[in-house]
């Protein structure tokens, strides 16, 4: 009986999470700039993560307006990515505030969510600003159509200036 009390025990500690305090934070984004060659614009942050109580496998969930995420965890210890995609019109320039989550205080935000709470009473763990400046969509006029005018207007000069000869 002891032995089964303490191997669910010990499952318990090696399933569940380790929790984070005092995160430290290095993170780094990336977003699309360029539309003409993308169907979407992408969203990537990458981030090390550095826990005071030196918690290494750290279960986090990202909410990027209401849209909730897994993290990924990387090879090396404390590194972390995030990314999402959202079509060119829906993601407009500006900054993003991506919230982090542990798996505690994500539940509490899924709880939340269920029962129509307010979810901005949920504390996430830490959070990244995003600065996206949208994508180009490339310039009003395409080098097809400006060649093609150059084009018909050297053809009416060279048209023109031989009719001027022969007259």
């Amino acid at each position: 009986m002891i032995r089964v009390a303490a191997f669910i025990a010990l499952l318990v500690a090696v399933c569940s999470g380790e929790s984070c305090t005092d995160p430290v934070i290095t993170p780094s984004a990336y977003t699309t700039s360029d539309a003409v060659i993308s169907s979407e614009s992408v969203f990537i942050v990458e981030l090390s993560l550095t826990c005071a109580n030196g918690a290494q496998s750290v279960t986090l969930y990202a909410d990027v307006n209401g849209r909730q995420f897994p993290v990924t965890r990387g090879q090396d210890v404390g590194k972390y990515q995030v990314s999402w995609s959202l079509p060119h019109k829906q993601a407009s320039s500006g900054t993003y505030q991506v919230k982090f989550f542990d798996e505690e205080s994500y539940s509490a935000l899924r709880k939340a969510q269920r029962n129509n709470e307010d979810v901005n009473a949920i504390e996430p763990l830490f959070s990244v600003n995003i600065d996206h400046r949208g994508a180009w969509s490339g310039p009003w006029v395409s080098t097809e159509v400006v060649a093609g005018l150059i084009g018909i207007l050297v053809y009416y000069m060279a048209f023109s200036a031989k009719s001027t000869i022969q007259a």
